[in-house]
């Protein structure tokens, strides 16, 4: 899953933990389909349709229908039918099920092949706006569409194996950064990253790919997270297996887009990892190649998770490049991790150094002259250069940049906003926030789609600052209590 205010990304953890118990002869393989009758957490019992996707730790994986995964203990387990495959979920009996659930005043959606993508409005949309709507669905669903051609093209210079995918390939996109909020957290349990961290997730047990609207506005986010989705319904990796988490982020980090399309694939420079790596004048020191094969964990928490991603993708990089025969085989060895099967760290370190042939420390040592051979072909895109000492954000929907002036105890602060909600009317509250907690608030009630304002400069004491933003619809209760002045409060964050 990417982490917000970065272009950095991160998949939330879901840990299980039940004991290593084996009941009812359930040493299967995962060639068909069953009925499987079991108790659930609440003590209720439960039958499903589904086919046997693997076990471990005490645990079956079931694979249902829509292509969702299902943990059962093997203790809740009460019996089990032989019968024919599910059936797959089609796209259009996917995207009739979220209409259900989300309600048609808030959601709208799209089939294209085997995607549906939907949004998840934050209120009823005014009648103007449906065709704006549709409009940026055929967008966002077109993408995708370029993002699995872009994939398989890779697999195949790659010689990797690969599968068409056979269940509905779930796209839901937030309106607002609240709701985003409030599903994530919901659904990581508050494990892993907080969710205001997190710019989009794809879910191995929902089998769904969840984002922000703001994160369709480069598609950086949905690009990423997509990798994972087509990773794990092409049958290149298996869900719910003990990856390490530099390779899945790693390659999925390898692919870029501009917005349009998907521009390049895992063997050329990430012109963003490119330039923080050219500004910090090298990879981040706080950890090793070593630690980032070996500790997943780095990767699950808000403070070391932007550098662990810079190795993850120099790493990929690096091995699609120089490694062009040991990366198939790699791939093919971490293939063959089953769900819920556990790969201790010595494992994993021997794997690697037995396929690679060296250490991830020893192959780190290769980076930088690879790096600097690979740059003096590389050309940035244009529009990538920032003025020194300006922020630059894309987030709940507006697109900003704040520029300060300091004479050593106070700044002059000048910003600009856009409105990027490709779909209605908004209102914006943008804060900037010193590093001696005074603050500067701008409010714009009524900003229409694609509308740019310069915002008058104001004086605020202080060295340092950071600028927020919060939205919601023009049209809105909080658009008319800001009006009324009450503002939303921002705290300070060092």
């Amino acid at each position: 899953m990417l982490t917000r205010g970065s272009f950095l990304s991160l998949q939330p953890a879901v840990c299980f933990t039940v004991g290593l118990v084996s009941v009812l002869g359930l040493a299967m393989q995962p060639t068909f389909a069953d009925t499987f009758k079991y108790v659930d957490e609440e003590g209720t019992d439960q039958e499903v349709e589904a086919r046997f996707y693997g076990e471990g730790q005490g645990a079956i994986v079931l694979e249902l229908g829509d292509g969702s995964l299902s943990i059962v203990p093997q203790a809740a387990l009460r019996k089990r039918t032989p019968g024919d495959d599910p059936t797959p979920m089609t796209p259009r009996e996917m995207l009739t099920r979220l209409e259900g659930e989300f309600g048609e005043d808030l959601f709208r959606g799209r089939v294209e092949k085997q995607y549906v993508v939907g949004v998840v409005l934050t209120a009823p949309l005014p009648k103007t706006s449906e065709r704006r709507v549709g409009a940026n669905l055929l967008k966002a669903a077109r993408y995708m569409s370029g993002i699995e051609k872009m994939f398989q093209r890779f697999c195949k210079s790659m010689k990797i194996e690969r599968e068409d995918p056979k269940f509905p390939l779930v796209v839901l996109i937030f309106e607002t950064d609240d709701d985003f909020n409030e599903y994530t957290t919901k659904h990581t349990g508050g494990r892993g990253l907080s969710a205001e961290n997190i710019a989009g997730f794809y879910s191995p047990r929902t089998n769904y790919l969840y984002v922000r609207m703001s994160e369709c506005y480069s598609f950086a986010t949905p690009l990423h997270e997509a990798i994972h989705q087509q990773c794990f319904n092409t049958r290149v990796l298996s869900r719910l297996a003990p990856l390490p988490v530099w390779f899945s982020e790693g390659i999925a980090t390898g692919f870029e887009g501009n917005g349009d399309r998907v521009q390049s694939d895992p063997f050329k420079l990430n012109a963003a990892y490119v330039k923080v790596i050219m500004r910090s004048g090298g990879l981040p020191r706080q950890m090793s190649w070593n630690d980032v094969v070996t500790t997943d964990q780095v990767f699950r928490g808000d403070i070391f998770a932007g550098s662990a991603y810079i190795h993850a993708w120099s790493m990929h990089w690096l091995l699609v490049s120089k490694f062009r025969k040991q990366y198939p085989e790699y791939l093919r060895y971490l293939s063959t991790l089953e769900p819920l099967a556990e790969v201790s760290t010595r494992v994993r370190s021997a794997k690697f150094e037995e396929i690679f042939g060296a250490t991830p420390n020893s192959i780190q040592e290769k980076f930088g002259p690879a790096f600097q051979t690979a740059m003096k072909r590389f050309k940035p895109p244009k529009g990538s250069e920032e003025r020194p000492g300006t922020i630059s954000r894309i987030t709940n929907l507006a697109g900003v940049d704040a520029y300060a002036e300091s004479d050593g105890f106070n700044m002059k602060v000048q910003a600009q906003l856009r409105n990027l909600s490709p779909i209605r009317e908004m209102a914006f509250v943008i804060t900037v926030v010193t590093d001696s907690g005074n603050t500067a608030q701008w409010f714009l009630p009524k900003m229409k789609i694609n509308e740019f304002q310069l915002l008058d400069p104001k004086l605020v004491r202080g060295r340092g600052f950071n600028v927020m933003v919060k939205s919601t619809p023009s049209d809105s209760d909080t658009a008319a209590s800001w009006r009324r002045g009450q503002l939303p409060a921002f705290e300070l964050r060092r």
